[in-house]
């Protein structure tokens, strides 16, 4: 049995909460930017045909906003994101454990969050990741699909390969 990792890094989002927001990093917004990023990610998701079944997603203002935006270019019911705390600024066992509790009728995750957490986690599932433009490897909306040879569960110990990369580069 395999299952497929969709992780994805939040779109571009402003250097500063807005004022009236004293949540701090927390609270900062996507830029006009990433929202036209989060738009692509889910254009793309769509076009490849890789709906997921469920969305585990930081509970920072900006990966929701980048969640949200997928959902609605897909064509996908909000209700399918689960809002998780202990993904935002994660390490990556927190990741990890947040895997391994993904109920077994998923087959598709998209886990939306942030670096260096994603890309760190990424690099364990699938060692190099091809960089962008940038140099970077998971610069601000980009998506890597991972196919995992094993059941959530055993996320700690399964194999993994790279399916492909996408990132909206050109914004």
């Amino acid at each position: 049995m395999s299952v497929e990792l969709l992780l994805l890094r939040h779109g571009h989002a402003s250097s500063k909460p807005p004022s009236w927001d004293d949540r701090g990093d927390f609270g900062r917004q996507l830029s006009q930017q990433g929202e036209q990023q989060s738009i692509l990610v889910g254009e793309w998701i769509k076009d490849q045909k890789l709906l997921p079944d469920r969305i585990f997603c930081s509970s920072a203002v900006r990966t929701g906003s980048t969640a949200k935006a997928v959902c609605v270019t897909v064509g996908l019911d909000q209700s399918v994101i689960d809002f998780e705390i202990s993904i935002y600024e994660a390490e990556v066992q927190n990741l990890l454990n947040v895997l391994c509790q993904t109920p077994k009728q998923v087959k598709r995750l998209l886990l939306v969050g942030h670096n260096p957490g994603l890309e760190m986690l990424a690099r364990q599932f699938v060692g190099d990741i091809p960089k962008s433009l940038t140099g970077e490897i998971m610069p601000p909306a980009t998506l890597v699909h991972i196919l995992l040879d094993g059941e959530w569960s055993q996320s700690f110990e399964t194999t993994a390969i790279c399916e492909q990369v996408f990132r909206p580069d050109w914004l």
